[in-house]
C-alpha cells in the first residue's frame, strides 16, 4: 500500500475501534449484543483490508479494457504500446504509460477515471543521456506544442554537425525548413543554447561563443546567400559551395 493507503484505513480502524466503544457504552447491559457487533466489525475490517490487493488489481484490469477500448477507437490506424497491463505494487491505479510503437521513446501518462473518462495527466520520454551526436533527437519531444498523441510531429532531418569541446551544433531541417540547434553538453548535463528555423528561406544562420554558424540548404538555386551577422553587418557565402554543409566562421 502506498502512504495515503495507509492513512485512510488507519482512519478507518479508528473509526472502527470508536464504534466499538460506543456500542459497549450502549449495549453495556446486553454483552452478547456488544460481542457480536464487535466481531461483525473487527472481521469485517481485516477482510476488507485483505481484500483489498485483489480490488486494486480487478479494477485496474478493467480500467486497462477501458483505455485500450479508448485508443482503438480514437486512433484506429495506430498501435500503442500500454503499461502497466497489469496491477502490481507501486503502481497507482487507472494509471498508465502509453506510446505509439513507432515512437517509443516518448508517451503520455494517461488517466482513467471512475466514470471511464480518458485524460491526459502528462509527457515523459524515456530520458536516457543521450550521446553529444543524438542531441538533435531530443527535439522530437520538445519542439512545438507539448507533447499529446494528437499532436502532428515535425519531421526533423540531420544534415551536419559540428562539435568542439562542450559546443555542440546541428544543420537540420524542420519540416523542410533548414535550421540550426546548438547545445551545450558535458558528463554533468546538457541543454539547448539556441534554435534558429527559417521562415520563408531557404538558408539559416545564428551565433554563439564568436562563431557564426551558416547553413544553405540544397535546394538553394542562388549562387550567394546575404547573411546579417551578430555585429550588425552583411555577410555573404558561396551558396554552390557550402550548400548542405554547416558553415563556420570564427
Amino acid at each position: 500500500m502506498n502512504p495515503s493507503e495507509v492513512i485512510t484505513f488507519l482512519l478507518i480502524g479508528l473509526g472502527v475501534l470508536l464504534v466499538i466503544a460506543g456500542a459497549w457504552i450502549i449495549f453495556r447491559k446486553r454483552r452478547k449484543w456488544a460481542i457480536v457487533l464487535t466481531t461483525l466489525l473487527v472481521v469485517g475490517y481485516i477482510g476488507y483490508v485483505a481484500y483489498y490487493p485483489y480490488l486494486k488489481v480487478s479494477i485496474h484490469a478493467e480500467k486497462y479494457e477501458q483505455v485500450s477500448e479508448y485508443l482503438a477507437t480514437t486512433y484506429p490506424d495506430r498501435e500503442f504500446m500500454i503499461i502497466p497491463e497489469q496491477y502490481e505494487e507501486g503502481n497507482t491505479v487507472g494509471y498508465f504509460d502509453v506510446n505509439d510503437e513507432e515512437t517509443p521513446d516518448m508517451g503520455v501518462s494517461l488517466h482513467v477515471d471512475k466514470n471511464g473518462q480518458v485524460q491526459q495527466t502528462g509527457s515523459w520520454t524515456t530520458g536516457e543521456f543521450p550521446t553529444q551526436q543524438e542531441l538533435w533527437r531530443g527535439l522530437e519531444f520538445d519542439y512545438g506544442e507539448s507533447y499529446t498523441l494528437d499532436r502532428k510531429n515535425s519531421e526533423i532531418i540531420k544534415k551536419d554537425e559540428w562539435i568542439d569541446g562542450e559546443l555542440t551544433v546541428f544543420a537540420l531541417t524542420i519540416d523542410g525548413m533548414p535550421a540550426i540547434a546548438v547545445y551545450e553538453y558535458s558528463r554533468a548535463g546538457y541543454g539547448l543554447m539556441d534554435l534558429q528555423v527559417a521562415e520563408d528561406k531557404l538558408f539559416v544562420s545564428t551565433s554563439a561563443e564568436e562563431h557564426t554558424f551558416i547553413y544553405v540548404d540544397e535546394r538553394y538555386k542562388e549562387k550567394t546567400a546575404a547573411f546579417l551577422v551578430e555585429s550588425g553587418e552583411t555577410m555573404s557565402v558561396d551558396a554552390t559551395e557550402y550548400k548542405g554543409k554547416l558553415l563556420v566562421v570564427e
